[in-house]
């Protein structure tokens, strides 16, 4: 009995062992079976949602993620489905079923849907590969022929960069990376970096030929962040030198027409057009532009509708006249003065024999072929 009895005590006491080995499996966070209080159902574990096309960058995302969760084991088969009359069979079952929660919430409506019926994340997982792994050969040529006609174009320098670095990373996935101890292998990944040096500097604007000239001097070439750096900094200086540019302002208008109506099809009125001159009181114009105090513009036609208008108009042009000689006048020197004072003798002379005896035709205004309009402000000629 007490044989017997001993017997039971140690089956018991493996019992508990088993079920506190349980209870530890699932409480450790070391565990692959310990579920964190965050950790649900409806958790996205990429933004990137499985397309098709886009296999390969999803599923490096999804093992980083599933890698940081510490349930990698069930997906790449490392940790199998345990027998149902285990004790750690639940965790185990509650564990997958998360991650198939996961996956399905990562991929695409479409392809979802037919992901629903697999009774575990390594089937999933196997099935996603089976479809849209592509083989070697054409995903490599794919990436390659995209490599050879990208060009930066409309692209800033950052985008241009991220989608060759995307391409280059995604094709070295599919290239054998060779295993040695001689050194070989830094001569080999020197040499591809250098390649990656002139297909970035091939595919940039001529713009930056300046600044790629200068980089292509140095000897040896740096590494491609440090060319990528290089030329950002270039695309940053010129963007403030572009931006410090001072904007010129409209010129004002010289004469605008003061008279033109509200509603005219110009467009709507600003603020330039509603100055007042403080000389003559029209609207339209500054004093500094007023044609009472600067003069008229050659070719100027006086329009007048009433015989107030003519005599004002008058009046204008004599104060512009008398204004204009006498600066005229002014800026003349003594030699000057003398030749016109003889020319105007000889002007009135020719005058006054013309008033005299004026032709059987009627008066004649020949002698004033210079002259835009006569000194009797009644009297315009074009």
């Amino acid at each position: 009995m007490a044989r017997g009895g001993s017997t039971n005590g140690g089956r018991g006491s493996q019992g508990s062992l088993i079920q506190n080995g349980e209870v530890r499996a699932i409480e450790d966070s070391t565990s692959p079976y310990f579920l964190h209080n965050g950790d649900h159902p409806g958790l996205i574990l990429v933004t990137n949602l499985l397309r098709g096309s886009n296999y390969h960058t999803w599923r490096r995302a999804m093992l980083m993620a599933l890698t940081a969760k510490n349930k990698l084991g069930f997906v790449d088969g490392t940790i199998p489905r345990p027998l149902s009359t285990d004790l750690l069979f639940p965790a185990w079952t509650r564990c997958n079923s998360m991650i198939s929660s996961w996956i399905i919430n990562s991929v695409n409506r479409d392809i979802a849907d037919s992901l629903l019926y697999h009774d575990s994340a390594y089937e999933i997982w196997n099935d996603l590969c089976d479809r849209f792994n592509q083989g070697n050969g054409p995903r490599v040529f794919q990436i390659k022929r995209q490599l050879c006609g990208l060009v930066q174009g409309s692209l800033d320098v950052s985008s241009y960069f991220t989608t060759l670095k995307v391409l280059w990373d995604e094709l070295k996935e599919f290239q054998p990376v060779p295993v040695c101890q001689c050194g070989g292998l830094r001569v080999w990944s020197d040499h591809q970096h250098k390649e990656y040096v002139l297909h970035f500097l091939m595919g940039l604007n001529e713009s930056y030929a300046q600044i790629r000239g200068q980089i292509l001097m140095m000897e040896p070439l740096p590494a491609i962040n440090k060319v990528f750096s290089l030329v950002i900094q270039e695309e940053r200086h010129r963007n403030i030198g572009g931006n410090s540019a001072i904007p010129v302002s409209e010129p004002l208008a010289f004469g605008s027409n003061y008279n033109a109506p509200t509603g005219s099809s110009g467009g709507s009125k600003t603020k330039r057009d509603k100055v007042t001159c403080t000389h003559c009181g029209f609207i339209g114009h500054t004093k500094d532009k007023c044609y009472r105090l600067v003069g008229y513009p050659p070719g100027w036609r006086v329009k007048s509708k009433t015989s107030n208008s003519m005599a004002n108009n008058s009046e204008v042009i004599n104060q512009v006249n008398a204004n204009s000689t006498d600066q005229a006048v002014s800026s003349l020197t003594n030699d000057q003065c003398q030749q016109l004072i003889q020319l105007l003798s000889t002007q009135l002379a020719s005058a006054s024999s013309i008033v005299t005896n004026p032709p059987s035709t009627g008066p004649s205004i020949s002698n004033f072929t210079d002259q835009r309009y006569c000194h009797f402000p009644e009297c315009y000629f074009s």
